[in-house]
C-alpha cells in the first residue's frame, strides 16, 4: 500500500498519531529536540528539517524494512501500534490527514528528505509490519545530537 499526501507543517514537527488521542501533540523537552523526535504511545512527533512549510508525503506499508531513500538526510525508527479502529492522522499542528491502516504494531520509519530546490519538505513514512519494534536514530545530519541513550517518553501538549 502506498499513499502521497501534501501536509502543512508548522512549528518545525510532523506528527503521527491516533486519531482517537484527546491531545494528540507532544510536549517537547530540550532532550527531544537534540535527538529529533518525541515518542509516547500513540503518539510522535519528528523534527523537521524545513520549520514551516508545505511538505510532500509518501506512506508506504510493508512487511519488511525497505533500503533507505537515497535522499534520506534525517532517519528516525520508532515502535507504532496502529488502534483498533485503525484511524491514524499524520501531519502537523494546524494541519493533518486521516488515513487508515490494519491495526497492529509497527515499525515506523520516517525519513526526511533532501528538501526541493523551492523550499518543499519531503517526508517518506514506512509502515513495517514485520519487524521488531525498536528506537533509533538511523541517520542524523548536523542538527541532531543522539549521543547517549534516547529519551523514549513525552507528555501530552496540552493547549
Amino acid at each position: 500500500m502506498a499513499i502521497t499526501m501534501n501536509v502543512e507543517v508548522s512549528y518545525g514537527q510532523f506528527a503521527v498519531f491516533a486519531s482517537s488521542l484527546t491531545d494528540p501533540f507532544n510536549d517537547w523537552t530540550d532532550r527531544h529536540v537534540a535527538q529529533g523526535f518525541a515518542w509516547r504511545p500513540g503518539s510522535v512527533s519528528f523534527r523537521t528539517i524545513v520549520e514551516g512549510a508545505q511538505h510532500s508525503v509518501d506512506v508506504e506499508v510493508v512487511d519488511a524494512l525497505i533500503p533507505l531513500h537515497p535522499e534520506a538526510v534525517r532517519v528516525f525508527e520508532v515502535p507504532f501500534e496502529v488502534p483498533s479502529d485503525g484511524a491514524i492522522e499524520i501531519g502537523s499542528v494546524g494541519e493533518t490527514v486521516l488515513i487508515t491502516l490494519a491495526p497492529e504494531l509497527y515499525l515506523l520509519r520516517c525519513e526526511f528528505l533532501t528538501p526541493t530546490a523551492n523550499g518543499v519538505g519531503r517526508v517518506r513514512l514506512v509502515f513495517a509490519r514485520r519487524e521488531s519494534a525498536r528506537f533509533a536514530v538511523v541517520r542524523a545530519d548536523p542538527a541532531i545530537c543522539a549521543e547517549g541513550e534516547l529519551l523514549t517518553t513525552a507528555e501530552a501538549a496540552r493547549p
